[in-house]
């Protein structure tokens, strides 16, 4: 199972705080600021996992994982929130065909981690089948 996982939040603080939790329970992540990092990073990383703010500047974390999943069908996307109004986006998203999980802020680390592990988990039987 790749432990690779990449934060992407415009919060600084609440990224490289969700890295350390991370990193402590025994993952890869990296954490970066903007969609466009992220899609850099993800270009030459692969990561298993991406964890984004749904709510940041240039580019929303719904149409970064938009993007992250029509080229990259096999990472998985969580959400995180700390807005209730992002509905629409994810109405939006579904007309595309794309189903997202959103996790609202703050989320609690044992919540955050064994959504992870699942995440994972399930990535890892769907490629062995």
């Amino acid at each position: 199972m790749s432990k690779r996982i990449l934060v992407v939040d415009d919060e600084p603080a609440l990224a490289d705080t969700l890295v350390k939790i991370m990193r402590y329970a025994g993952y890869e992540p990296t954490a970066v600021y903007d969609a466009r990092e992220a899609l850099n990073f993800i270009s030459t990383h692969q990561p298993a996992l991406v964890i984004c703010d749904v709510v940041m500047p240039i580019m929303n974390g719904i149409e970064l994982a938009i993007r992250i999943r029509s080229s990259n069908p096999n990472c998985r996307v969580l959400l995180l929130s700390g807005h209730a109004a992002t509905h629409d986006l994810l109405a939006s998203a579904r007309q595309q065909g794309y189903t997202f999980e959103i996790l609202a802020k703050p989320v609690p680390p044992r919540e955050l981690l064994a959504r992870i592990s699942s995440m994972l988990d399930n990535n890892c039987a769907a490629a062995a089948v």
